[in-house]
């Protein structure tokens, strides 16, 4: 059964300007620490970060928290991929235990284009 479900759509030139503006700031306020490893070493760091973004504030919708409160800060949250490429979210041990004992089946899904990142989850 559906308990939840979360959208965000972004604009990367938001992020763009970010980066332009505070560098690395940003990136430390949204990514884990393997994200990061993973950021620095990318061409298209706004892209990277609209999408990174746009999956854990469309995973804090679909449970309901939002972002920064109830314990659900980004940094907690990794983005990974399966060998195929499918998206799904590693969490740290300070947010599993919320969010693995009311949710057992959260599905990702994440895409952009030059201009928008979007991803959309459900959590069952």
């Amino acid at each position: 059964m559906v308990k939840g479900i979360g959208v965000d759509l972004v604009d990367n030139i938001r992020f763009k300007r970010l980066i332009d503006r505070f560098g690395n700031k940003i990136a430390l306020k949204i990514l884990s620490e393997s994200e990061l490893r993973e950021y620095q070493k990318t061409f298209n760091k706004s892209s990277f970060l609209s999408k990174k973004f746009a999956a854990k504030e469309a995973l804090s919708k679909a449970i309901g928290s939002g972002l920064y409160r109830n314990g659900i800060f980004p940094k907690l949250i990794t983005i990974v991929h399966t060998s195929l490429g499918k998206p799904f979210f590693e969490f740290s041990n300070e947010v599993r235990s919320s969010i693995e004992d009311k949710y057992k089946n959260i599905q990702l899904s994440i895409t952009d284009t030059q201009i928008h990142s979007i991803a959309f989850v459900t959590v069952e």
